[in-house]
């Protein structure tokens, strides 16, 4: 019954797919010879169709977008009448030169025709992300200034139209489908003792050439509506496909604890590490994932970095260094939990289970804690954060040492760049989803001849302390060092082409610096302070986030970085 049914269902494929083809509209192919195969925004390309016998000029569209038409013509065109068979057809067939408009969307997608407002059977199209950065080929365009002047006189951030509003240090970035930017700033500064403390940070939005913050410095770190909610530490923001904002942080618990054996409470100050998820629209501030215990140790004498997985809100975590998002919305996440020197890969997904990929916990026990009010002690099985020495191989084999940031790469796979170790300088690792295995791509030892290399191919490049660690619109990996005037590059972005295995500098000049950082400059040449991150918007620029004020005369805090 079941091959009868199979039969059926290809046999139906087969006629419905000939009838749409027999149709006297519609698009047949395109030069490419292929329906899986397509081609970039801005990309001229043939397309062959029947039109039939219509008065009216056809209208093209190519991912929901109107596509202009450079030419039209008619040439005789064989083509198979069906995926299922090798039956082919030959007919007159119009053809058009149009090209891919740049408002196209990104993926898969299809072609159609339209004739006095009728839609045609679609054609199945693959609208390529662009690659937008070529070596040599990058001007960098201060997009938001913030002086010295305005830097140090406000005590407050300040809000308004570009040029107007006022900026501190972005410590993460990101964008959202419309091209609106989010990134986290300083918020509130206190100068009382001479120098700069920062009591809170905040989310901030630049939209409609016009910045606004919309929360983080209220005075609740635990508020459920984002314009009362205090943020004094945040590690790491992402923003999902549906506009929702989700940000790691570090949230300080004051409480009355009784030690055991005692009768007497005394106070205790720690911290509970949060991924909250916001809604940019309404405000609204969601617990996704937190620790339900406090760590701290009966004897009150340290705080434990344990680590359990499980349900979201039974999961033991540590502080979230990074993360990244799939594109089934899992969230994938470093925890460094209180280690400096370990650190463990971990997955939310989105029946929202907490488990461990990578790089697994060690000393597993019993350990007891209380609620974060300081009450009702429990005993909960959970293991430490590693501190062992890296290493490459599979699930338990894995160890992650100092490990900073995450990319998820065009070609699936996840990418960390770690500090350095005991056996290894900075580096890069990757991670297989599939097969969970980490190999150990780009770095040296760390006794290596020092005869450091920025460029080159994977196996010749050495790595230095990174600032930030991004993914281009490609799926390639930007790598961005910070202001090192020891160094031969001081504060240089590079290319990190996963497929070529070659990484390439982009933007960036040796020291000292020359030009007019207020006017366009030539990637070569341009200057460049701290990259804390870069993003893309759908147009394929990239914006990068400035995450230090103290090494330039004149701060310029935002760059885009386009084609010639």
């Amino acid at each position: 019954m079941l091959l009868l049914a199979i039969l059926f269902a290809c046999n139906k494929a087969y006629k419905d797919e000939i009838k749409i083809r027999n149709e006297d509209t519609g698009i047949i192919g395109t030069d490419y010879g292929s329906n899986d195969v397509g081609g970039m925004r801005g990309q001229l390309i043939t397309l062959f169709a029947k039109i039939g016998d219509h008065s009216d000029t056809p209208q093209i569209y190519i991912g929901n977008a109107l596509a202009a038409v450079v030419s039209h013509g008619q040439k005789q065109l064989t083509y198979r009448l069906s995926n299922f068979s090798d039956e082919t057809r030959t007919v007159t067939a119009d053809t058009f030169r149009v090209l891919i408009p740049e408002e196209a969307e990104i993926g898969g997608t299809n072609i159609y025709i339209k004739i006095a407002g009728a839609k045609c059977p679609p054609l199945p199209f693959l609208v390529k992300k662009p690659d937008i950065l070529y070596p040599g080929k990058v001007i960098l365009s201060p997009y938001i200034r913030t002086s010295w002047a305005d830097w140090n006189q406000h005590q407050e951030i300040k809000d308004g139209p570009l040029g107007v509003a006022s900026l501190r240090i972005i410590q993460d970035m990101g964008l959202d489908k419309e091209g609106n930017i989010y990134f986290i700033d300083y918020g509130r500064v206190n100068w009382d003792n001479g120098s700069p403390e920062y009591t809170t940070m905040c989310l901030r939005k630049i939209a409609n050439g016009n910045i606004t913050t919309l929360g983080g410095n209220g005075e609740d770190e635990f508020s459920t509506q984002l314009k009362d909610l205090k943020l004094k530490s945040i590690s790491c923001m992402k923003i999902a496909p549906d506009g929702s904002i989700y940000l790691a942080v570090l949230s300080p618990v004051r409480l009355q604890v009784t030690p055991v054996g005692a009768t007497d409470p005394v106070d205790y100050e720690t911290s509970v590490p949060r991924l909250l998820k916001i809604n940019p629209v309404t405000g609204e501030v969601k617990k996704v994932l937190a620790s339900p215990y406090n760590k701290i140790s009966d004897e009150l004498s340290y705080s434990l970095s344990v680590i359990a997985d499980g349900p979201a809100d039974k999961a033991m975590i540590g502080s979230i260094s990074d993360m990244e998002l799939d594109k089934e919305g899992n969230i994938y996440f470093i925890d460094r939990g209180s280690s400096y020197a370990g650190g463990i890969l971990r997955k939310l997904s989105t029946d929202g289970m907490v488990t461990t990929l990578s790089a697994f916990p060690s000393d597993y026990g019993e350990h007891t804690f209380r609620d974060l009010d300081g009450t009702n002690p429990v005993t909960i099985k959970a293991g430490s954060t590693p501190y062992e020495n890296m290493s490459d191989g599979f699930g338990v084999e894995v160890r992650l040492s100092n490990p900073k940031g995450i990319v998820m790469a065009g070609n699936g796979k996840f990418y960390i760049v770690q500090g350095p170790s005991p056996e290894m300088g900075d580096c890069i690792r990757e991670f297989n989803p599939l097969t969970k295995e980490v190999s150990t791509i780009v770095g040296k030892p760390i006794n290596a001849k020092n005869n450091f290399q920025y460029s080159g191919t994977f196996k010749e490049v050495d790595m230095r302390a990174v600032t930030s660690f991004d993914a281009d619109f490609d799926g390639n990996v930007l790598v961005s060092y910070g202001p090192d005037y020891s160094a031969s590059e001081p504060a240089i972005i590079y290319k990190m082409d996963i497929n070529k295995e070659m990484i390439y500098k982009l933007a960036g000049a040796k020291y000292p610096m020359a030009g007019d950082p207020n006017k366009p400059q030539p990637g070569d040449s341009a200057m460049l302070t701290t990259v804390s991150r870069i993003v893309f918007d759908q147009f394929g620029k990239l914006y990068v986030g400035y995450g230090r004020a103290d090494v330039a005369p004149v701060f310029i805090t935002n760059l885009t970085i386009d084609r010639k």
